[in-house]
C-alpha cells in the first residue's frame, strides 16, 4: 500500500464519527464527486460519486445481511460472510426493479443480462478486504458490459448500500465467539425493521432507559405468506408467536448489550411444540433491533442531543417502513454540513400515495405538511433533521377532514437511514 493511500486512511480513522445509527465497531467515512450512470431499465439519472472513497472498521467473523429499498420496493437483498475482515460467498436473496424479479429470470430473457453482472460482482469481491467495497461506486472497472436488450445495467450503489446497511445491522450470524460493545444511546423509543427476500418480516419497536431495553413489541411478524401476529391460538404456527413473545419478556430491563443473546435463543426460549416444525429466527430480532438503533430515537422521552457527527458531502438515500410495507424514502444532498434538494421518492400510508393526491383530496394537507417538513430543512445544518421531532414549530396545521397530520419521526428515521447508508 503506498504512503498517500496510508496517510488518507489514517486521516479518516482519526476523524471519522460513528453516526448515532452504529456501533463503535462500525464506523465508516466516505467522499464523492458527480458522474452519470444508467438506472436498472433504462432510468438515467446524475448520480454522486467518489474519487476517494474509503469504507473502514472491524467487523467481527460471521454472516451479514442488509437490504437496499426505494420507491416502494425492496430492491436489493444481500448476504455475504466476512472471514478475518475479508468479503466471501456474496449471494443475492433478492434482486428487483421496475416489476422484475431479476433472481428468477431465465438465461434466455433480455434482462438476463443484469443478474449476470451482478453475479460478476459477487466473483470480484470474493476475498477482498472490506475496504474495497466502495470500488462499487466504478462498477465499470470490473464487471463486463453485458449486452441487454433494453440498454439496462446494474447499479452498483444499491448493492453498495444493502452491504453498508449489512454492516450497520451487525452480525446476522456469528462465527465463534464475539464480544457486543455498543454505545450509550439515548433515552427512547426506536422502531426498525428487518427484510429479506423482498418482503418485510419484522418491524419492532422498543424504549430505552439508562442503558436497559423495555417494552419491546412486534408490529409485524411475516415469513412465507404468514402473517404471524393475526394467528389464532388454534393454529399450527402460533407457537412461533409464542416465541416471539417469551423473546420481548426475555429482553425486559435487560442492558442493551443483552441483544447478543438473540444468537443463542435455546438458551432462554421454549421449545415450543410447532406442528410444521417451523421455529423463531431470532438473528431477524437482533438486525430490526440494530436497525431501530441505526435510525436514532424514533420519540425521544426527555429531550434529545443532535449527535451525528461530521457528514459528508454527497447525495444519500434512506427510508422507513412499519407494518409490512414503505412508508417514506427521500433522497437529500448535503452540501458544506447543510440540507439541499430534498425530495421525496415514495410516500405511502394505509393504501394511500400521498405524492399521487390531487389538491382536491382530503388528504392532501397531510402532503403538504410533509412538504413543509423538507422546504424547511432545505439549506439548514444537517443537525437540525432533529427538529423533526417538534414539527409543530414549523409546519402548518393544514385542515385536514380526516383530522390526519405529519408524522415526522417517520421522515427524522428515514433521513438517518440516508446518513448511515453513507453516501449514495
Amino acid at each position: 500500500m503506498n504512503k498517500r493511500i496510508l496517510l488518507m486512511l489514517t486521516l479518516l480513522l482519526a476523524f471519522s464519527m460513528v453516526f448515532t445509527a452504529c456501533a463503535s465497531q462500525d464506523a465508516q467515512s466516505l467522499k464523492t464527486e458527480e458522474v452519470e450512470q444508467p438506472e436498472a431499465n433504462g432510468e438515467s439519472e446524475e448520480i454522486e460519486e467518489t474519487e476517494e472513497i474509503t469504507v473502514i472498521g472491524e467487523y467481527p467473523d460471521g454472516t451479514y445481511r442488509g437490504i437496499f429499498e426505494d420507491s416502494g420496493d425492496q430492491q436489493v437483498s444481500v448476504q455475504f460472510k466476512i472471514k478475518d475482515g475479508s468479503f466471501s460467498d456474496i449471494r443475492f436473496r433478492h434482486l428487483y426493479y421496475g416489476g422484475t424479479n431479476f433472481t428468477e429470470l431465465e438465461e434466455s430473457d433480455p434482462l438476463y443480462g443484469i443478474m449476470e453482472q451482478h453475479l460478476q460482482v459477487a466473483e470480484y469481491f470474493e476475498g477482498k478486504p472490506v475496504e474495497s467495497l466502495a470500488e462499487l461506486y466504478n462498477p465499470g472497472e470490473f464487471v463486463e458490459d453485458v449486452d441487454v436488450a433494453s440498454g439496462a445495467t446494474l447499479r452498483g450503489n444499491k448493492i453498495f448500500s444493502a452491504m453498508r446497511d449489512g454492516l450497520n445491522r451487525g452480525l446476522y450470524s456469528p462465527e465463534g465467539e464475539y464480544a457486543l460493545d455498543l454505545p450509550q444511546y439515548q433515552d427512547g423509543t426506536y422502531r426498525g425493521v428487518y427484510g429479506d427476500s423482498g418482503d418485510q418480516q419484522v418491524s419492532i419497536q422498543f424504549k430505552l432507559e439508562d442503558g436497559n431495553v423495555h417494552d419491546v413489541s412486534f408490529r409485524h411478524l411475516y415469513y412465507g405468506g404468514t402473517d404471524y401476529r393475526k394467528l389464532e391460538e388454534a393454529d399450527p404456527l402460533y407457537g412461533i408467536l409464542q416465541q416471539h413473545q417469551q423473546l420481548a419478556e426475555y429482553l425486559e430491563g435487560k442492558p442493551l448489550n443483552s441483544i447478543a443473546d438473540l444468537h443463542n435463543p435455546g438458551e432462554f426460549i421454549e421449545d415450543v411444540d410447532v406442528a410444521s416444525g417451523a421455529t423463531m429466527r431470532s438473528n431477524k430480532v437482533y438486525s430490526a433491533i440494530r436497525d431501530g438503533l441505526n435510525r436514532g430515537i424514533y420519540s425521544p422521552s426527555n429531550g434529545f442531543t443532535p449527535d451525528l457527527g461530521e457528514i459528508q458531502d454527497g447525495r444519500y438515500r434512506g427510508t422507513y417502513g412499519d407494518g409490512g410495507y414503505q412508508q417514506v424514502a427521500v433522497q437529500f444532498t448535503v452540501e458544506n454540513g447543510s440540507f439541499k434538494d430534498l425530495t421525496y421518492r415514495h410516500l405511502f400510508y394505509s393504501e394511500v400515495d400521498y405524492r399521487k393526491l390531487e389538491e382536491s383530496d382530503a388528504l392532501h394537507g397531510v402532503y403538504r405538511q410533509y412538504v413543509e417538513a423538507l422546504e424547511y430543512l432545505n439549506g439548514q445544518p444537517v443537525e437540525k433533521v432533529y427538529d423533526l421531532h417538534n414539527p409543530g414549530d414549523f409546519v402548518e396545521d393544514v385542515d385536514v377532514a380526516s383530522g390526519a397530520t405529519i408524522r415526522a419521526n417517520k421522515v427524522f428515521s428515514a433521513i438517518i437511514d440516508g446518513l448511515g447508508r453513507g453516501i449514495y
